[in-house]
């Protein structure tokens, strides 16, 4: 044992005389009240009357403690700690313990529940490790007994407690990236798909240099024993070199997860929104077909390969994040990450106000031409004469044959609507005749009786639509 760990502290007097606040515990639970106050203090004296038996727990107002709780972790904590001075554990779980001066957010590294079935076999499930820091938070320092095995807590380094150099909360987020992603690892056939995958998110949410995207990618294909690690070392280079899409979506792909849980790993190294940003990306250009109708283009990722899908939906499936989520899975039969309600909405309503409107655009889905093809059915229902006599007398459409305009009775045509179960009041049913039918109403005489029509100009009528009576002449007697 060096001098070093020799002058380290491990009695309660060596903490108090360094003024640090120690807590007596047992079991690991504070034995004392009110010990996270400010003004909490225990003085040497009491502790050898009332505590000399007990745990010594150090409070971490001042100190942080990065708390090891699965082995993986330990596999990488080489790579990304760039100094430690006071490093301490217990038999079956040493080095488990790093400490610093200072302060920091408390962060609580887990696997996420889709993750169960990587991490149920590990003693302490889903929790990988832990950043812990404040005055309501302390941890068991050396030479004290472990309650649950009776092992005695013991240095394993200490050179004093410094600050630690460094952004400490993204270094120890690439620990805890590392070894879930590591813990995830692909099975063989996958693993240079996964390492793509990888380096791919790197490469597009951060702004991590190549150099350190393959190191980091190597790191972890080392640590999961992958036999051709080698050919992992250059991810983070080829994948820009060769403008790949892999990314979380290829990641949750062959894991077997959500985007979301993928989204939730990466943002431990400080990747904000990758899910909302991935799912922007996978909806594409809105192409308006017809009445309330859409195709909507659909970008996802096939078996590691970037795929454009077309999907056809209508206006409510557009503003409803649920029906349209599951439009594509049944329709597209893709997969695409989830986006926050916010995000979906101010998508779709970008791309909706974006549209552009089909070549080929289907007139008959228009809601108006559903009129015309009813107008169509009355024409062929009461057929078309060309004697204007069966229109002034009986009310029956006239076709002017010279000059192809249509004429009809719109209380007939009404008549014809209310048989049809359709029912429009009196004022819609004229504006329909106006604007969709372009018709115009016209007042006349026929053999000196009143005639009061609709008039359509530029009319074709089928031959099976026709009633041809007689010679046919023109009416000069009646005024527009």
């Amino acid at each position: 044992m060096n001098d070093k760990i020799i002058k380290a502290p491990v009695t309660y007097e060596d903490w108090i005389d360094l003024g640090r606040v120690i807590i007596p515990c047992d079991t690991k639970q504070a034995v004392v009240e009110k010990w996270s106050d400010p003004d909490f203090k225990i003085t040497k004296e009491e502790w050898r009357i009332e505590h000399a038996t007990k745990q010594i727990g150090l409070r971490l107002d001042q100190y942080i403690d990065f708390d090891i709780d699965n082995p993986v972790v330990k596999r990488f904590t080489s790579d990304h700690i760039k100094s430690c001075g006071a490093i301490f554990g217990r038999r079956n779980n040493p080095s488990s313990h790093y400490l610093w001066s200072g302060t920091s957010d408390y962060k609580k590294f887990a696997l996420p529940k889709e993750l169960e079935n990587y991490y149920k076999e590990y003693q302490h499930g889903a929790t990988l490790c832990e950043i812990r820091h404040g005055a309501n938070k302390y941890t068991l320092v050396p030479e004290t007994k472990y309650h649950t095995t009776n092992e005695i807590v013991k240095w394993v380094k200490y050179d004093g407690i410094d600050e630690y150099p460094g952004n400490i909360k993204v270094d120890l987020g690439k620990i805890a990236l590392s070894a879930a992603l590591c813990i995830t690892y692909a099975g063989s056939g996958q693993r240079d798909d996964y390492c793509t995958a990888m380096a791919g998110v790197l490469l597009k949410h951060t702004e991590w240099n190549v150099d350190d995207i393959d190191d980091f990618v190597y790191k972890i294909a080392v640590a999961a024993k992958d036999e051709e690690c080698e050919k992992r070392k250059k991810k983070g280079t080829t994948h820009k070199k060769a403008n790949r899409k892999f990314g979380m979506p290829k990641l949750a792909e062959i894991i077997g997860c959500s985007t979301k849980t993928i989204a939730t790993l990466f943002s431990w190294i400080g990747v904000q929104e990758a899910t909302s940003e991935e799912a922007k990306q996978s909806i594409g250009q809105i192409i308006e077909y017809g009445s309330d109708r859409y195709f909507v283009k659909i970008n996802a990722v096939v078996q590691g390969e970037a795929v454009e899908k077309t999907i056809t939906v209508d206006g409510p499936t557009l503003r409803n994040k649920k029906l349209f989520y599951d439009s594509v899975i049944s329709k597209a039969s893709v997969w695409i990450p989830e986006m926050k309600a916010a995000d979906f909405e101010e998508i779709m309503r970008r791309k909706y106000e974006a549209r552009e409107k089909s070549n080929n655009y289907v007139e008959e889905a228009e809601e108006d031409l559903r009129f015309v093809k009813h107008f169509t059915n009355y024409i062929a229902e009461q057929k078309a004469y060309t004697n204007k006599k069966e229109l002034a007398n009986f009310g029956l459409p006239y076709y002017n044959m010279e000059r192809n305009i249509l004429e009809f009775n719109l209380d007939k045509f009404e008549d014809y609507l209310h048989r049809q179960r359709i029912n429009l009041a009196r004022v819609d049913l004229v504006i329909k005749c106006q604007s969709i039918l372009k018709a115009k109403k016209k007042h006349g005489k026929f053999n000196g009786k009143s005639c009061v029509s609709w008039q359509m100009i530029n009319q074709k009528i089928e031959k099976e639509d026709l009633i041809v009576e007689g010679e046919y002449q023109e009416i000069t007697n009646e005024t527009a």
